[in-house]
């Protein structure tokens, strides 16, 4: 039976088109745009080191054909975008040139030239390169500037070297501010060697020649000469249909899609997704990360691995790559503060913060299921633990119920918020409130320690870890239900209180983690509130704040945008209490929403379900967790039990 991505069209499955959705394979750290994309060349260069991404270059390399001293004018006239080649064709009615660019060896881009005379002449051609630093001796006076790229000495023409500025998400974001570690805002060297001097071509009357150039690239020119090597050790035979068998070879790791999404644009998505996730899972160079790999949540603006998205992209990379799932779980928890909590953020240059929504024990459990290792779940489950007593330590009330302490470890600028304040706010400390939704995280949380636990032959940590989540599920039921109203809410700290009664899908967790509420009153919440049309059962399910809520905004963050990944717990726990026709309604509801864009959006607003907004920079295009959602949505894994 031949492997369900083998014959798969993979053109244009993604425009690389706008920076946060941009272009890089084999887990490098220089990513491209083409941000002109009726234009020639390979366009806009980016490092991914520290927080943000950092433009390069905006033209990484052009080129020209002469024919003695007269220039050819190519006319671009196509662009094919494809995770393992993109390739642009230009000509004119003589000449033909195609580039296919791939990734052969990490931080290596090489690119093929094939040139087509379209005469009955032979032809003598001049192939001539334009690329940053050319003709700009590194000859600066004073401290050499960001941003300036010169050539580098002894080295062959076409390499090139430049200073980027290294952003820090740390100190200066006040949710991930008590604990930073690492490089602050600074400078760090990128180095690309490579030998672009002209190449004369001679061409048959209607023939073709064609050749392969490299850009090797690294933090150093030592790290950029070992990437070179690398690829001198494979230049020999090397041509861009390599990169093709070995994409879809990632691919067909991945299992096929149940035969309800065995078509070819539901293969094609899911192929988006998969692709472009394990695009995101960036390699370390040796710092934080070492040489594991963790995934960025975009790849310009809002780029870095934050907690809680890490934690659910890896239920999608388990599908295709438990490795990669499995290396950035035990990169976050080998870097616990002193108090024992994992990074808020984390990028191979620092660490900052001290978690968010505690989601990682759930997506280190469903890892294990794919992977099977022991060894690897031995090997975290000290730092889960710590985890979790972080937490009820440093971060929970009077009568054992952990608290938020920023708004940033769940919903930034969430309307549920605004009395601690009296105002709207983001990513401010807050107070004065107990959440059931975090509450219901630690619960999934400690019943996953159990069966990890009863898997680690610990069979007294296991009982004592499902003990305390019958308690912890209990207690959330007392202090924050109100059957009056079939609904759990936040509650001012230390009563039973409603905090604000703003309605958003997070007040259905406790569902999902299986809290002991009475068969009726979960069937009121799930009819009266979950299906209902008029709060959130819409064409666009599950709003981050319901429809008839005073503060919805279709449009705002957390304040009525649809944000995927929580669409899926939402349909987990549609089909936990058996709504099974409604939780597979709202999977193809959402997975038509991820269908009506190029991109797999962070968020989507809720009326129009439009995605990326730039201006607003909300609704990031193929965002990391996005990208999880519609994975594990083919593959129907809500329909799976939960611990």
């Amino acid at each position: 039976m031949m492997a369900w991505a083998q014959n798969l069209n993979l053109d244009n499955l993604v425009p690389y088109t706008e920076q946060p959705a941009a272009w890089s394979d084999r887990h490098s750290w220089i990513v491209l745009t083409w941000n002109q994309p009726e234009a020639s060349g390979l366009q806009l260069g980016e490092a991914l080191l520290g927080w943000g991404g950092t433009e390069l270059t905006d033209h990484l390399l052009g080129w020209a054909v002469l024919e003695g001293d007269q220039s050819l004018d190519l006319l671009f006239k196509s662009r094919v975008f494809r995770p393992d080649v993109v390739t642009e064709v230009d000509e004119n009615p003589t000449l033909r040139l195609t580039a296919a660019a791939a990734w052969p060896v990490r931080n290596v881009l090489a690119v093929q030239f094939k040139l087509e005379n379209l005469t009955n002449s032979a032809r003598t051609l001049t192939l001539h390169f334009d690329y940053p630093g050319k003709g700009t001796p590194p000859d600066w006076k004073g401290p050499l500037q960001a941003g300036h790229c010169v050539s580098i000495e002894d080295e062959p023409e076409g390499s090139w070297s430049t200073l980027f500025q290294h952003g820090e998400h740390g100190r200066n974001f006040t949710w991930v501010s008590e604990f930073v570690a690492g490089m602050p805002e600074t400078t760090l060297e990128s180095v690309c060697l490579a030998q672009l001097s002209d190449r004369t071509i001679t061409l048959s009357a209607n023939g073709t020649a064609q050749f392969v150039i490299s850009l090797s690239f690294g933090l150093t020119r030592g790290r950029a000469r070992t990437a070179q090597q690398s690829w001198k050790q494979i230049a020999d035979g090397w041509t861009p249909e390599i990169e093709t068998a070995r994409i879809r070879e990632i691919l067909n790791k991945a299992p096929a899609l149940p035969p309800k999404y065995a078509s070819e644009s539901y293969q094609r998505l899911y192929a988006h997704a998969i692709t472009s996730l394990n695009s995101l899972y960036i390699q370390g160079e040796g710092g934080y990360t070492g040489n594991g790999h963790i995934p960025w949540t975009t790849k310009h603006i809002l780029a870095i691995a934050f907690f809680w998205d890490t934690a659910f992209s890896c239920v999608g990379a388990r599908e295709f790559a438990p490795h990669l799932a499995q290396e950035a779980i035990a990169c976050f928890a080998d870097n616990l503060s002193p108090r024992g909590a994992m990074p808020g953020t984390m990028s191979d240059t620092h660490r900052a913060g001290e978690g968010q929504s505690p989601i990682m024990t759930w997506a280190a459990w469903s890892t294990y299921q794919i992977s099977h290792d022991r060894g690897w779940l031995a090997h975290i489950y000290p730092s889960l633990v710590s985890q979790l007593r972080f937490w009820f330590k440093y971060h929970s009330s009077a009568r054992g119920l952990a608290q938020y302490y920023n708004a940033g470890q769940i919903a930034d600028d969430s309307p549920r918020f605004d009395p601690v304040y009296g105002r709207p706010q983001g990513n401010e400390w807050i107070h004065g409130l107990e959440s059931p939704d975090m509450n219901a995280f630690i619960v999934s949380e400690l019943k996953c320690l159990a069966v990890i636990a009863g898997e680690l032959s610990l069979p007294d940590d296991a009982a004592a870890w499902q003990a305390q989540a019958e308690e912890l599920g209990q207690l959330i039921i007392d202090t924050m239900y109100f059957p009056e109203d079939a609904m759990f809410y936040d509650v001012k700290l230390g009563t039973k209180e409603p905090f604000s009664r703003v309605k958003t899908p997070n007040m259905f967790l406790p569902l999902w983690a299986g809290v002991p509420l009475p068969p009726e009153e979960i069937k009121r919440i799930i009819e009266q509130h979950m299906l209902n049309p008029k709060e959130f059962f819409g064409e666009k399910p599950f709003p981050s704040v319901s429809y008839d809520d005073p503060a919805y905004d279709p449009n705002g963050y957390w304040r009525g945008r649809v944000w995927p990944h929580f669409v899926y717990w939402m349909i987990q726990t549609l089909w936990r209490y058996d709504y099974r026709v409604e939780a597979e309604a709202t999977a193809d509801r959402i997975l038509a929403m991820f269908q009506s864009a190029p991109w797999l959006h962070e968020n989507y607003n809720s009326a129009s379900g439009g995605g990326w907004d730039p201006n607003r920079k909300i609704g990031f295009p193929d965002y990391n967790w996005s990208c999880a959602t519609v994975i594990e949505l083919l593959l129907e894994r809500y329909k799976e039990p939960l611990p």
